[in-house]
């Protein structure tokens, strides 16, 4: 309800601050708007009406305040607590897992890519399975809410803005695929040939680095994982920027639409739809969609999630041909 909310209290402030006062002097015999009949009056009606307004906003902006934060201290804690208690549990399954198999295992895999699947792939999992999750929620209420009041007070104009939806929402995911470093392509590698696998490993074994003076070697693998990705800048830059001007571009259209749109149901129905109708019905939906961008702020690379997901759980399935853990088998009595 924050974005919706936020949206009719900002279209009444935007009423409050274009409030039209009209010119009055008797002596230049300009006269007040009827039913006003001396300019102290109509002067004092539009003082008091101000100012009535003006206590409004602010109790509007209170409210909007506190129920930002109180429902974001309750969303926070609610999936905050779910999603801890998850990471502990994989975390802890994935540990155990590791404790179960044979000795062959880890004769085929580096102990820095383990550990670092273990922290890397854990911690990956917990930010899809929380953040998306809140965020997802938030939004949809979010675009709801405002949907339903655009059309109650706009019905014509919420129709037409109903149809950008899909459009300003691919807008905003262009605009944000910069940000979560989607747009770079898939150049992930093999565990142990990451940056963080090999200074992983090197610090665990640093007396054999040393023993066999293979420190310059290691420094040249540990620089050539760091830019291994950027063979491409160019394509890349300009790939980055080209999307985050498409998704400008199709988000100023899309508001030059409504406004258009809008002017023209005024100007056309001046008898059944107001200004204040038009604000609120713009307004209230334009911030509900502004959720959805900043609900991709907070998300995480679906693809990349995935793949830690799976690699996590063929840890937690695979089974151990030797497990030092299992109570099954023979017991001497």
């Amino acid at each position: 309800l924050m974005f919706p909310g936020w949206g009719i209290v900002f279209a009444y402030m935007i009423e409050f601050l274009y409030y039209p006062v009209f010119p009055c002097d008797e002596d230049a015999g300009i006269m007040p708007p009827p039913p006003y009949t001396t300019c102290v009056q109509y002067w004092d009606f539009v003082a008091d009406d101000m100012q009535g307004m003006s206590i409004t906003l602010t109790y509007g902006w209170l409210g909007i305040i506190g129920a930002t934060c109180i429902g974001n201290i309750l969303i926070f804690y609610g999936f905050g607590t779910a999603s801890e208690k998850m990471n502990k549990r994989v975390r802890d399954a994935a540990f155990t897992s590791l404790l179960r198999q044979e000795i062959a295992f880890f004769d085929c895999r580096t102990v820095g890519s383990l550990t670092s699947q273990l922290q890397d792939d854990a911690a990956m999992i917990h930010s899809f399975s929380g953040e998306p999750l809140r965020q997802l929620i938030m939004s949809l209420a979010s675009v709801l809410v405002g949907v339903v009041v655009s059309f109650i007070f706009m019905w014509p104009f919420a129709l037409v803005s109903l149809g950008t939806i899909p459009f300003m929402g691919f807008g905003a995911e262009m605009e944000m695929k910069m940000y979560m470093g989607e747009d770079h392509g898939d150049h992930s590698k093999d565990e142990e040939d990451g940056p963080g696998a090999i200074a992983i490993e090197s610090l665990l074994n640093i007396r054999t680095v040393a023993s066999l003076s293979l420190e310059s070697n290691r420094l040249d693998d540990y620089e050539k994982a760091l830019t291994n990705g950027n063979e491409d800048i160019v394509k890349s830059s300009f790939k980055k920027g080209s999307l985050v001007a498409i998704g400008q571009f199709i988000q100023m259209w899309g508001c030059a639409l409504m406004f258009w749109w809008g002017g023209w149901l005024l100007s056309k129905y001046p008898s059944t739809f107001t200004y204040r109708d038009f604000l609120i019905s713009m307004f209230s939906l334009l911030f509900s969609l502004s959720g959805l961008g900043m609900a991709a702020q907070g998300a995480t690379n679906r693809d990349k999630a995935k793949e830690a997901a799976d690699r996590i759980f063929d840890l937690i399935e695979r089974e151990s041909a030797i497990d030092p853990l299992s109570k099954e088998g023979y017991k001497e009595e």
